[in-house]
């Protein structure tokens, strides 16, 4: 028994100092469990941290890319409005005072809205506002062309209305001027219808005798004067009245007689003459006799006698003298 008791003893010792280094163990493991959930929790909050601000900066980053895009495009409709106002007032057109301020307005508005977008502050509410003025100005350009539309085609009717107006004033004018011209032709033809015209001459020479006796002569050195006998063609048209006759006398060199210089208007060109009478026309067919005693000596060879009145040349006759 005492021999069993000595050979147990060690082994209940060595248990018993077992036990409590696992009593150790477990007391100093007990100790580190609350830092190991402390760094546990620590690592997750900073996961967690992290996790936060990179999706709050991603949501932020796309957020800045989605407006700076809007932006972008904002900015190119307003030069599209700007272009489209620029088109269609260059054309010079007299823009009435209402659409002169609507102009002024957009491009006012124009600039605002690019100031507005050039700041970097803007945030979704300015941004969308920004949007609703653009829409604005979108619409107020529209009508400002629609309007400038109208006037062109209201300018191109009263064009067209003046160009109308001036073709009918040119045709009118042209027909007036025609009409002038048949009445000045028509005028100018009853001037000629109305002149007098000679239907019989006849044309002496008369040697002067005593006893104021006369006789008709060949020779021109015993010719005194030259009688001019003629008859006035039927012309109901001519009025009647007493009429000037101009006579010139032409030479057998060519020369026309005159003793002084004396001046004419036929037909608005000025003429000389050798001498002039008047007669009383009444259109009755009689004789008229006209008597020239101009030169001192007659030359032998042919004198022409030419009649005038105002309108122009009643007739002619020769006579040849030896």
């Amino acid at each position: 028994m005492e021999e069993n008791d000595i050979v147990y003893k060690p082994s209940v010792k060595l248990d018993n100092n077992r036990g409590v280094e696992q009593q150790v163990d477990v007391q100093e493991r007990g100790k580190d469990n609350p830092k190991i959930y402390f760094f546990i929790f620590a690592i997750l909050a900073l996961l967690a941290t992290n996790i936060y601000f990179y999706i709050k900066y991603k949501s932020s980053s796309e957020q800045q890319t989605t407006i700076l895009s809007e932006k972008i495009q904002m900015e190119t409709e307003l030069d599209r409005i700007e272009v489209e106002l620029d088109r269609v007032t260059k054309e010079n057109l007299n823009l009435t005072e209402s659409l002169k301020a609507t102009q002024d307005n957009a491009r006012t508005k124009i600039e605002e809205l690019r100031a507005k977008l050039t700041q970097n502050e803007l945030n979704r509410t300015e941004l969308q506002r920004a949007r609703e003025e653009i829409a604005e100005l979108r619409g107020a350009v529209s009508r400002y062309t629609k309007d400038i539309k109208q006037l062109k085609n209201e300018n191109a009717l009263l064009v067209s209305e003046r160009d109308r107006l001036k073709e009918s004033v040119t045709t009118a004018t042209k027909k007036a001027s025609e009409l002038e011209n048949i009445n000045s032709e028509l005028e100018h033809k009853v001037e000629i219808a109305t002149a007098l015209k000679l239907s019989s001459i006849n044309i002496n020479a008369v040697r002067e005798r005593k006893s104021n006796n006369e006789s008709v002569e060949t020779k021109a050195k015993r010719t005194d004067k030259l009688k001019i006998e003629f008859s006035i063609a039927d012309n109901p048209l001519a009025k009647k009245a007493i009429y000037d006759v101009y006579i010139r006398v032409i030479e057998p060199n060519g020369n026309l007689l005159i003793t002084e210089n004396h001046i004419f208007e036929v037909d608005g060109v000025e003429m000389q003459y050798t001498d002039k009478t008047g007669i009383e026309f009444s259109n009755d067919g009689k004789l008229y006799t006209i008597e020239w005693k101009g030169a001192e000596n007659f030359k032998p060879g042919t004198y022409t006698i030419v009649l005038y009145t105002n309108k122009g040349t009643m007739g002619k006759g020769t006579i040849r003298l030896t």
